[in-house]
């Protein structure tokens, strides 16, 4: 009697199919993640250009950088703001400031996918050039994390950044090269924690970056 030819695989055809799967997925996944780190951190650089050019647009005009402390240089300039919260300052006076006009200031509405509010706080006072938004938000860096923007005048000061929503503030100090000098310490410093998540670590990524 002719027997019926089994159909399908054997256990053991599975598990090598399953082996394999497996090898090439340990083999490829680090090379894709890696892949991923890389557009992230290039769409951080760029980000950081645009901020930049913002920062010397304003400079230009005014004279000095955008404050990092919600405050302009000179007495009457500035609408009236809330109270500051102490969180996210930096990028947050960044962003507003380069927000009230068109002269000197830049309209930064192609970065909307890229702003969070990770502390939560109303600003006050509306953003012009942003359709009169009204909270107080932070440009993110290519992961998500709020970027840390230090200018000359302040950057020996620590500040305090809320990384994610519901996530505990961290001290972020301003980065400085083996020799102790501070990166942009005659301009201003733009500062992201990387791909770790975690400021001061060695990816961090920052402006300018020599």
């Amino acid at each position: 009697m002719n027997q019926h030819k089994q159909n399908g695989f054997t256990l053991i055809e599975l598990l090598i199919v399953i082996g394999i799967i497996g090898t090439l997925a340990a083999v490829l996944l680090p090379r894709i993640l890696d892949t991923d780190h890389a557009a992230k951190q290039t769409e951080t650089e760029a980000l950081m250009l645009q901020l930049s050019t913002a920062c010397k647009k304003f400079e230009t005009k005014f004279g000095y950088y955008p404050s990092d402390d919600l405050r302009y240089l000179r007495k009457g300039a500035g609408p009236a703001w809330k109270t500051d919260n102490g969180q996210n300052t930096g990028i947050e006076s960044l962003l507003v400031m380069v927000s009230q006009s068109t002269k000197g200031g830049t309209n930064l509405s192609g970065m909307r996918d890229k702003m969070t509010n990770t502390d939560a706080d109303k600003h006050g006072a509306p953003y012009p050039l942003l359709d009169d938004m009204t909270q107080r938000m932070e440009i993110a860096d290519g992961w998500n994390t709020p970027m840390v923007y230090f200018t000359k005048l302040n950057m020996k000061k620590s500040q305090l950044v809320v990384p994610a929503v519901d996530e505990a503030p961290v001290r972020v100090k301003a980065r400085r090269r083996e020799d102790g000098s501070y990166y942009g310490a005659k301009r201003f410093q733009i500062l992201s924690a990387g791909r770790d998540l975690t400021f001061g670590t060695d990816d961090d990524i920052s402006f300018p970056s020599n």
